[in-house]
């Protein structure tokens, strides 16, 4: 995720979204540690680089991470009657608020009603060119989670009810992490929430690159011919074809 920003992925990630004509999405995960909050982050710099207005709005409670990288104090705030506009906070990217999940309020219900939710997203909308929504993981699993971030179910902020009220959802899915059985049951989810999936990302960062591969591969000959496999590696690692991000 360090490498997104700037890279071919995340230009056609981008590029996508424009094709699709969407101006407000939710970016949502199947699990935790997917990169959710890094991947809403860059999509939402990217679009700030070409010059529109952007707002990026942290609705994650179990593991909010807006403020921290920004350096920032969430502020408190409701989607209707909590004047949210006071409490977007610039960033360090021209065109570029942030929307920090805030502690207390969130408990509210203004937070877990979908047509609440759908009038502060149509209203974001109206103030900015692109509203982007950064959700907690879509399916819960203690397991993934530390115990310091563990909070109990009931009080999670309801992904499919975010999803719902937005114009778009797109999917943000783990290469080699994210099984079939958990692509569906996020799918059936959203389906059945009434939420608009309008793609899916295949996340690779915890995929080997070919570069990477083809050096592993070296090393099954290592054995008999040392000297020729190390000058290989030396060869597939400065090549600049393989050196792209793909």
């Amino acid at each position: 995720m360090k490498h997104l920003q700037s890279s071919a992925a995340l230009e056609t990630i981008y590029a996508r979204i424009l094709r699709l004509g969407i101006s407000q999405f939710t970016l949502c995960s199947t699990q935790h540690k997917a990169g959710n909050s890094f991947l809403s982050l860059a999509v939402a710099k990217r679009a700030a680089e070409s010059g529109k207005r952007v707002l990026l709005i942290e609705l994650n409670r179990t593991t909010p991470k807006l403020a921290e990288l920004h350096g920032l104090s969430p502020l408190e705030w409701l989607p209707l009657t909590g004047n949210w506009e006071h409490a977007a906070q610039e960033s360090a990217h021209a065109g570029l608020l942030l929307l920090c999940c805030p502690v207390k309020s969130s408990h509210c219900v203004e937070f877990r009603d979908q047509e609440t939710l759908k009038l502060f997203f149509e209203s974001c909308a109206s103030h900015f060119d692109m509203v982007i929504c950064d959700v907690e993981p879509i399916l819960f699993s203690k397991q993934q989670m530390s115990r310091d971030q563990f909070e109990p179910e009931h009080q999670r902020l309801p992904v499919d009810v975010i999803c719902a009220a937005s114009e778009a959802t797109v999917l943000n899915v783990l290469t080699g992490r994210t099984t079939e059985s958990e692509i569906d049951e996020a799918r059936d989810i959203l389906v059945q929430s009434g939420a608009s999936l309008q793609g899916v990302i295949m996340n690779d960062c915890h995929a080997p690159s070919l570069k990477q591969e083809l050096i592993r591969e070296t090393y099954r000959l290592q054995k008999p011919f040392p000297r020729w496999m190390a000058k290989l590696r030396k060869k597939i690692d400065s090549t600049v074809l393989l050196n792209q991000e793909l």
